[in-house]
């Protein structure tokens, strides 16, 4: 039962017919893990927490620079900026910090939101669904892997290994003008909250029945196109064989 502070809190969102006070409740027991840095991970973590999602969990390494700005000078020598910053914002969310970024989260989390594929196979595995979002350059996108649906396609029927990864900036030449790293770019804090957007459709209504797409935004013009992905029968993944996927299976 929520209380009048978070009734008062959570107001703009109980308004919408999809959420209302049960949904709103449901994100206050879900728990979502984010696997990733730079400004996509850090608005997908400030929107988790704005939503009243109960438990978010992140590894230590991945915390960005603006959570040790934003911490009070108070901050224990045992606390860290991210969880401190973060529960500030809503006391009604509990940050785990992973301490080891490469361990795989406990199995209670009710999903990944990911900017990396690392932990997408064994997550399936688990019957979890994986959120994922990538920039590169001037565009961006983003898949939902369903493993909690054994009939739609998992990450490996779009990319049969990795998919593309992120543009990371160099040090310019003489003469040469630097290029911003997508992931700490503007566009980053978009698809950051898209990334939420999916993960808070999955928790609020898991058993939607939507297409599986793959989704392409392209920048600075914010054109979106969508594909439709199938699944694909030979996936290393999700399929019940155990040889290599061929190429992705799409269709317009």
């Amino acid at each position: 039962m929520l209380e009048d502070a978070q009734i008062e809190r959570y107001s703009r969102q109980i308004i919408l017919p999809r959420v209302g006070g049960r949904g709103q409740e449901k994100l206050l027991r879900s728990q979502v893990y984010v696997d990733g840095d730079g400004l996509l991970a850090t608005a997908a973590l400030f929107y988790l927490v704005a939503a009243g999602v109960g438990t978010i969990g992140v590894a230590r390494a991945k915390a960005a620079p603006i959570f040790s700005a934003l911490a009070e000078q108070s901050l224990g020598p045992d606390e860290q900026p991210l969880a401190h910053t973060l529960r500030r914002l809503n006391p009604d969310c509990s940050i785990v910090t992973h301490l080891d970024e490469d361990e795989q989260p406990a199995h209670h989390y009710d999903l990944v939101l990911a900017t990396t594929d690392a932990l997408h196979d064994g997550w399936y595995a688990r019957h979890k669904p994986f959120v994922w979002g990538a920039a590169s350059g001037e565009g961006a996108c983003l898949f939902v892997s369903r493993g909690d649906r054994a009939d739609r396609p998992c990450l490996r029927c779009l990319f049969s290994e990795h998919p593309p990864r992120p543009y990371r900036a160099t040090p310019p030449r003489r003469g040469e003008k630097t290029v911003p790293d997508p992931l700490d770019s503007p566009y980053a804090l978009f698809l950051g909250t898209q990334l939420v957007t999916e993960a808070l459709k999955i928790i609020l209504q898991p058993e939607a029945e939507s297409p599986p797409k793959l989704l392409a935004y392209t920048f600075p013009a914010f054109h979106c196109t969508e594909q439709t992905v199938e699944k694909n029968p030979h996936c290393s993944v999700c399929s019940t064989q155990a040889h290599a996927c061929p190429e992705p299976r799409r269709r317009n």
